[in-house]
């Protein structure tokens, strides 16, 4: 007999923050720990991660994260995650060990701290372990990520399968093979839940395979390329970079990865022989510039590589430098909200001349589970449950319609938010749910901010509205304002006109404030935490009334110590 619950932490009605928690009679497996970074630095927020609180407060339960996908989005929490609950084990693969290790390697020099040293547990595929209560068994999927796994959660009920995204390929590449057809051995169809990412559904209605093949695509281009070939690719989309490889070799151009990260995953990839490039011509940093022939690939995460290329663009990086001569590949496709980042580089490249620009075409596809391969997978594997994730609520809906479409009951289908826990009690789902109280944690450039959607309001406010900082000076013993300062950033210009309407503000904001401290004080009743309120209220509303904006109001109140009443 089985109690088994599920929720996330993040992943759902959001793309990226994928943080998954399933507990098995009492043991919790967490699954990725996923950040989101916005394509700006806005309202002072560098990075959005799960609320790592019940983590905390559950951290005794908790047999490990499992990372089956190696990607920044699915991993880039963890030196917070590891802040409540330092050395838990970190299980995935070989090549997402090279990946977790270099990423944080790499990164804490850059942020002047020591490399967060991780306690990872290489898993091998189709290798059972006991962790906690579950039987664990790994598998290899085929998606952009070589190796990548999902993992069998065996329950006494059933299995529990956890897929983050996957195609089904007839490619025999050794690195982008896949075991999804060993799942039934394994498992003796017993299985009890689903959990998927959506990946295209809704978007690519047929299978991706062949749509996402990309080798000739790159070849044409690289044959006709007067000089060098500058290729912009996405880090964790590796599958791309190794065709920008083949393609390059079977040209015989000489080839630099330019990054500092992914540098070292590749030489990992050959020297274990999942990607073969023994013959490849490589050329180092230095040689740039005078490589006219060169294939450069420039990686990095979408948050890191667009300003590398306006560095590049702009003339501004100090190896590369781009010539007419130049053919430029923006290798990936587009990614909501980094629309305007990605519009800025093609602008940039055209400005310096470049006469060969390629954006890559609309029909060839990501290497991620179209509506086809869905609906092949859950036929294959008639899981009791599904519980689409890592997607926007639309495409939750458009999974599910997909998935109707084999026959399965709507009830079935659980299309979830971030905090909603199902119970399932010797295989049955419970007829209720309930919800985990999470807040989102914003992560600036000190570190953890404040959390809560209060403190994202007024940074919001602050940005559209601008800031009043009022600064007074009161004498309780004469009840007046001594001294006083209005502040203005933001909301207004300070032209000569505008200065008699400041003015004015200032002076019905006083009289009323006055009045307010003097009642308070009356009445012994002066508490300052009502008291600012009350001032942000007054001040807020006269600017409304003239300037039609509701700026954030920080108020400074210093009280004249000619009186023998304590100071607040």
């Amino acid at each position: 007999m089985a109690k088994i619950e599920f929720f996330a932490l993040g992943g759902l009605d959001e793309r990226g923050k994928d943080c998954y928690a399933l507990t098995v009679n009492g043991d919790i497996y967490i699954i990725n720990s996923g950040i989101i970074t916005p394509p700006s630095v806005s309202l002072g927020v560098k990075k959005i991660i799960p609320d790592f609180i019940w983590i905390n407060q559950n951290k005794p339960a908790i047999k490990g994260i499992f990372i089956g996908t190696p990607s920044y989005d699915r991993f880039g929490s963890l030196e917070f995650f590891y802040q409540f609950i330092p050395n838990i084990p970190v299980y995935t693969s070989s090549i997402g060990a090279v990946v977790l290790n270099t990423y944080f390697q790499k990164r804490a020099p850059r942020h002047g701290q020591n490399p967060l040293k991780l306690n990872i547990r290489i898993m091998e595929s189709l290798k059972t372990e006991r962790i906690g209560a579950c039987q664990i068994t790994p598998f290899k999927v085929s998606n952009s990520m070589p190796r990548s796994l999902g993992f069998i959660f065996g329950t006494l009920e059933g299995s529990i399968i956890y897929i983050d995204d996957f195609i089904l390929s007839s490619n025999k590449n050794y690195s982008f093979d896949d075991e999804i057809t060993e799942i039934n051995k394994i498992t003796n169809h017993k299985n009890l839940m689903l959990i998927i990412g959506v990946g295209l559904s809704g978007r690519s209605k047929g299978f991706t395979n062949p749509n996402h093949r990309i080798a000739s695509y790159f070849e044409s281009i690289i044959l006709d390329a007067p000089g060098r070939v500058l290729a912009a690719c996405y880090d964790y989309d590796v599958y791309k970079v190794l065709g920008l490889v083949q393609a390059a070799m079977s040209k015989n151009r000489p080839i630099n990865i330019y990054s500092n990260t992914f540098i070292e995953l590749f030489k990992f990839l050959n020297d274990k022989g999942y990607f073969l490039a023994r013959k490849a011509i490589t050329i180092g940093d230095e040689s740039l510039d005078t490589a006219d022939n060169a294939v450069v690939i420039i990686t990095g995460t979408p948050q890191r590589l667009f300003p590398k290329l306006d560095k590049i663009v702009s003339d501004d990086d100090p190896k590369l430098h781009l010539k007419e001569t130049d053919t430029f590949i923006f290798a990936e496709n587009t990614i909501p909200g980094y629309e305007s980042s990605e519009a800025d580089v093609f602008d940039g490249v055209a400005r310096a001349d470049v006469q060969h620009i390629y954006k890559l075409p609309k029909n060839i596809l990501p290497v991620s589970a179209s509506n086809e391969d869905h609906k092949y997978l859950v036929e294959t594997l008639q899981p009791k449950y599904i519980i689409p994730v890592s997607g926007l609520y639309m495409d939750f809906v458009e999974y599910q319609k997909a998935i109707l479409q084999t026959g399965y009951s709507k009830q079935n289908i659980l299309i979830l938010e971030n905090g909603q826990c199902i119970s399932l009690n010797n295989g049955i789902l419970e007829p209720r749910t309930k919800f985990v109280n999470l807040e989102q944690q914003y992560i600036g450039t000190q570190g953890v901010l404040d959390v809560g959607a209060s403190s994202m309001f007024e940074r919001d406010q602050m940005k559209d509205n601008g800031v009043v900082l009022v600064s007074l000076l009161y004498s309780k013993e004469d009840k007046i304002i001594k001294r006083f300062n209005y502040d203005s950033v933001g909301v207004t210009n300070i032209t000569e006109e505008n200065k008699p309407i400041i003015n004015i503000i200032v002076e019905e904001c006083n009289k009323q404030i006055s009045s307010l401290l003097s009642t308070a004080i009356t009445q012994n009743a002066l508490d300052m935490k009502e008291i600012k309120i009350s001032i942000r209220k007054i001040v807020d509303k006269q600017f409304e009334k003239k300037f039609n904006k509701k700026p954030l109001v920080l108020t400074t109140i210093i009280f004249n110590k000619n009186h023998n009443q304590p100071q607040p």
